[in-house]
């Protein structure tokens, strides 16, 4: 465990690129998963509060700390299994997504998410449900998660595969990887049919997965992932379009978006 007790040491885990900045008592880097759920159990008994951070890339001060301690996933870093047959990657949440994407790519797969800032770690795309430029024909994040596991507030932790725990209508009930059960019922409201990143994903018959997926690091900690992976498209055309017109533009979106539905490469 990395520990950082001096202002001096600390200052850039107290902002990101929006500029807004914090304070903390403390900076806390684990190195292995079980040195993070020592440390999260303590800061639970203390009642100590804790500002999960990522690599200080996003725009909203949602890594920026008000007091507390922060807790980095820098050095949860490692590949831990690529399955090239089933087309999945399994790794912990500190990896930084660029070094994800190059790795996989040399082995001709593709993980298509892409946020503006490709120097983010894997874990806060997850957490925020990340989008770029290529969302528009591969889909955000959450559809590449199928699996995670997540440090809980307790220090107990909950390993998800996709598709393993359901609600029923509005209601989950799970149990932890240490047999400790939980019951609640997440709020009933229609989602926003267009893009809305803010607050928890809620459906009746949800997967459990999903509702940590965009929570911003407020239910847990995420300390590993398993990934889907597409195969790499090496022919790839990157152009400049102009239009005669703003009504041109907005039917050649149209257009596009109809032709991106009909594809089947998800």
């Amino acid at each position: 465990m990395i520990v950082k007790n001096s202002p001096d040491e600390f200052q850039n885990y107290l902002s990101d690129s929006s500029n807004y900045h914090g304070t903390a008592e403390a900076v806390y880097l684990p190195q292995s998963e079980q040195e993070l759920i020592s440390l999260v159990k303590k800061l639970n008994t203390d009642r100590n509060r804790i500002t999960v951070s990522g690599n200080g890339t996003g725009l909203t001060g949602s890594r920026v700390p008000e007091g507390g301690v922060v807790i980095s996933t820098e050095k949860l870093n490692k590949i831990i299994e690529l399955n090239e047959a089933e087309k999945y990657l399994r790794v912990q949440s500190g990896m930084i997504l660029k070094e994800l994407q190059d790795y996989v790519e040399a082995k001709k797969l593709f993980y298509p998410p892409d946020p503006t800032e490709r120097n983010c770690f894997i874990g806060a795309t997850v957490a925020t449900n990340s989008s770029g430029a290529r969302s528009f024909m591969y889909g955000p994040t959450r559809d590449y998660v199928i699996g995670m596991k997540v440090v809980l507030p307790s220090g107990e932790t909950i390993s998800i595969e996709r598709g393993e725990f359901a609600a029923f209508a509005y209601t989950f009930s799970f149990s932890t990887d240490q047999g400790t059960k939980y019951k609640f019922t997440i709020p009933q409201f229609k989602m926003p049919d267009t893009k809305d990143a803010s607050g928890y994903y809620c459906k009746a018959n949800m997967d459990l997965i999903d509702l940590f997926i965009g929570s911003e690091g407020t239910l847990g900690i995420i300390t590993e992932l398993k990934l889907k992976l597409l195969p790499l498209n090496e022919k790839i055309l990157s152009c400049v379009v102009f239009f005669e017109s703003e009504e041109d533009a907005f039917n050649f979106i149209d257009e596009a978006r109809a032709a991106t539905k009909s594809c089947s490469f998800r």
